[in-house]
């Protein structure tokens, strides 16, 4: 498929998806938001690819929803339609519960990691789609924030679920209640990313974690940690416990155990299959 506002490519057993406005810092489109979807689509459904690095293009990740279409709201004329569909969950993708497929949590049904290379302004929608995001690479200069309440909205798609998990109740509140910028490397501090690095190298470091799980690590195995992982942020602790064992029995039958004791005891690189 040919896109108008991302590009996609692969590459050595990884996809590179890009936001492509850099003139609008990639801020959200529904054009743009339904080509990221197709997208994953195609990258969970290309068994060459084991590891999706999602990045901006120019000097920001993505900030926020394009001004054009907020003004276009506030003065009553509503929303637009998404030209792709959004609904649903990712083809052949995790079977996560319902609210796991809605807007932008769908990232986390991409049955592949999913690495954010946070290479400039994360803000509004544009810090959402990071934190659904497996892994968060990002520049020391990039900044992140929230934007909500500066703008007379709330918390939106399920950020005021996931923000607390990813750095404590009383953090996730001041960056909601003050919408205050924070940049990489404070970020970094408080949990919101996993890593912050100088800006030149974001892009080349998750690329590099990328292949590292596309020629290290079993494709079978990030899927079914993955779901685990999710999954179990709505579990109990019997309910998660069940399910790693009945998963752990199963990995403990594929042949990518086979595989991976093998290359461990023949000092080689493993040749996953994915089964």
């Amino acid at each position: 498929m040919d896109y108008e506002q991302i590009i996609y490519e692969t590459a050595d057993g990884v996809a590179v998806v890009t936001m492509n406005r850099p003139d609008r810092m990639n801020a959200m489109t529904p054009v743009m938001n339904g080509e990221l979807r197709h997208a994953m689509l195609a990258a969970s459904d290309d068994p060459a690819v084991r590891a999706i690095v999602l990045t901006g293009a120019g000097r920001g990740f993505c900030a926020g929803a394009d001004v054009a279409r907020l003004s276009n709201t506030a003065a009553g004329g509503g929303r637009e339609a998404e030209p792709l569909p959004v609904a649903g969950t990712i083809a052949n993708g995790l079977d996560l519960p319902e609210g796991f497929a809605k807007k932008y949590a769908w990232l986390t049904t991409v049955p592949k990691p999913v690495i954010a290379a946070v290479n400039g302004a994360a803000v509004g929608v544009g810090l959402v789609m990071a934190l659904y995001a497996d892994i968060r690479i990002c520049s020391a200069q990039a900044k992140l924030g929230t934007a909500f309440a500066k703008r007379g909205l709330v918390a939106e798609y399920g950020l005021a679920w996931l923000l607390p998990r990813v750095v404590g109740p009383s953090r996730a509140l001041d960056l909601l209640y003050s919408a205050r910028l924070v940049e990489g490397a404070e970020a970094e501090r408080m949990g919101l990313v996993d890593r912050a690095v100088a800006p030149e190298a974001v892009l080349d470091e998750a690329k590099a974690y990328a292949r590292m799980l596309a020629d290290d690590v079993s494709p079978r195995s990030t899927r079914v940690i993955k779901d685990l992982v999710w999954r179990s942020l709505i579990q109990d602790m019997d309910q998660a416990q069940d399910q790693s064992q009945t998963e752990m029995e199963a990995a403990l039958k594929s042949d990518d155990f086979r595989e991976g004791i093998a290359a461990w005891q023949e000092k080689r690189q493993p040749k996953f299959r994915g089964a």
